[in-house]
């Protein structure tokens, strides 16, 4: 049971489905993604029939910059 004037909050992740949303997610290109991954960024990038497909979840990916100053 919770006190008067507490609050519990809960996080759902905002997961960013391919490339073009997380660029937009973060404001920056596709090099700088692309860069990143190679630097170990909680970046998902599946190798379906030849063609890169990227996913990230947003939270993790933003602490990830911050940590690494990106």
């Amino acid at each position: 049971m919770m006190a008067e004037n507490q609050f519990e909050i809960a996080y759902a992740p905002r997961i960013l489905r391919n490339l073009t949303e997380i660029c937009a997610e973060m404001g920056v290109g596709t090099d700088k993604v692309k860069l990143w991954v190679s630097l170990g960024a909680p970046i998902a990038v599946s190798n379906d029939d030849g063609r890169a497909r990227y996913s990230a979840e947003a939270a993790a990916l933003q602490l990830w910059r911050v940590r690494e100053g990106q």
